[in-house]
């Protein structure tokens, strides 16, 4: 037997609220692990070239990071 239960407006009637609380792999944690990524790198880079680091290493640390955290959430390790 099947139970059917308001969820959210968007998804009005489903049998479980599993699927919306528990998924991982959604394009809003993807975009979220890329902005996280490189924003954390950027201050960082950014420190660095102040104090005289080349701007293009900088740049290349960023995309470094950022492909690492994209490569740590599709792995699920983060």
């Amino acid at each position: 037997m099947v139970v059917w239960k308001t969820v959210n407006r968007f998804n009005a009637f489903t049998n479980s609220g599993d699927e919306f609380m528990y998924n991982k792999n959604s394009d809003k944690d993807l975009v979220s692990a890329v902005v996280t990524a490189g924003l954390g790198a950027g201050v960082v880079t950014s420190f660095a070239v102040s104090q005289g680091q080349h701007p293009l290493v900088a740049l290349q640390i960023t995309i470094f990071a950022v492909l690492v955290a994209l490569l740590c959430d599709r792995l699920g390790l983060i």
